[in-house]
């Protein structure tokens, strides 16, 4: 029972002429936005908090009490709801995928919040304690759907460059630094975004360690891009004798760090002198070994070794390898390769 601002129907024209717009919402579809125009007489059939509120509610105490009867993890983050977790999902795939560019999604990013926050029919006492935790919730939705989509390009990356080689990518551990910090690069954005629109209305900033740390996305990763990588390789491979977790899943890669482990092919061409765009680290290879940890860890495994010395470079990109904590079960034949660009 909701009017568009696109639809001359018969009910929106009936609500049009029945009531007052309350507050207008930002939707997007197909790579681009559209409002949609709700009505105070529709005004309990809206799920979200903000349209439960009275606009002309005074009293802070009461305001806060509804805040606490609608909001989430104390009041902290809002739950969105699921038309905003699909549209967010859809918006970050379009970025990944090249259809809509960085300062397009920040655009976006606003737009929810001035659709939510903007009306200046809505009371300001309510905007400036309640924005917080809405921003809250756009956060939580946007990093899912950003840390998510870089991890899949992570993979990828990673399945091409094995099937690309005579590999296969069952069984693989692929990591790219790059699309880490792509993934980080975004999530700082957004939170100078949330920062600048609360500073707009006068809010507190959102306390974005806390968002991490009590996401109700916890059981798939959380809302980082290590948290689900880490997450779902180890979902994949806990079956195939192969054990990881991150120790640190906040620790940071050096940048260029390029990892990957698989199952050792005699016929796999990877390391035989071809032009890469990766400066070749250390590679090693072994068939039935029965080491625990990486292969990387033990020089006599190793095949193919650059001349590279134990510099700075070197100790940072072997303690992130550490971190990975991986952990065969089962001799195996196997294959690790370690760039740096």
């Amino acid at each position: 029972m909701i009017g568009t601002s696109n639809n001359i129907g018969t009910d929106h024209q009936q609500y049009a002429q029945g009531g007052t717009i309350l507050r207008k919402t930002y939707s997007y579809k197909n790579g681009k936005g559209q409002e949609e125009e709700y009505y105070a007489k529709d005004a309990l059939e809206i799920t979200h908090s903000l349209s439960k509120i009275s606009p002309d509610v005074d009293n802070y105490e009461e305001i806060k009490q509804m805040l606490k009867n609608n909001l989430i993890n104390g009041g902290k983050i809002d739950y969105l709801g699921s038309k905003y977790k699909s549209e967010i999902s859809e918006i970050m795939s379009d970025y990944y995928s090249g259809k809509i560019n960085r300062d397009e999604v920040k655009n976006i990013f606003k737009e929810y919040f001035y659709h939510a926050f903007g009306n200046s029919s809505v009371n300001q006492n309510y905007v400036k304690h309640s924005a917080t935790s809405f921003l809250a919730g756009l956060y939580e939705l946007f990093s899912e759907a950003n840390a998510s989509n870089a991890y899949v390009k992570n993979m990828e990356e990673g399945e091409a460059l094995m099937e690309g080689h005579g590999l296969t990518w069952n069984g693989t551990y692929y990591y790219n630094a790059d699309w880490y910090y792509a993934c980080e690069e975004m999530q700082e954005m957004f939170r100078e975004t949330a920062n600048d629109l609360a500073d707009e209305v006068g809010a507190e900033h959102v306390d974005f360690e806390y968002v991490e740390k009590n996401t109700r996305f916890k059981l798939t990763g959380g809302i980082t891009f290590n948290g689900i990588w880490d997450c779902i390789k180890w979902q994949i491979n806990c079956d195939r004798g192969i054990n990881s977790r991150f120790l640190n899943k906040d620790m940071a890669p050096p940048k260029g760090f390029v990892y990957c482990s698989t199952n050792w092919n005699e016929k796999a061409d990877l390391y035989k002198g071809k032009d890469h765009s990766f400066m070749l680290f250390l590679l090693a290879a072994a068939q039935n070994t029965d080491e625990k940890d990486s292969l990387l860890f033990h020089d006599k495994k190793y095949s193919h070794s650059s001349k590279w010395e134990k510099n700075d470079t070197y100790h940072s990109a072997m303690a992130f390898l550490k971190n990975f904590n991986i952990q065969w079960n089962r001799r195996c034949d196997r294959m690790e390769f370690l760039y740096v660009r």
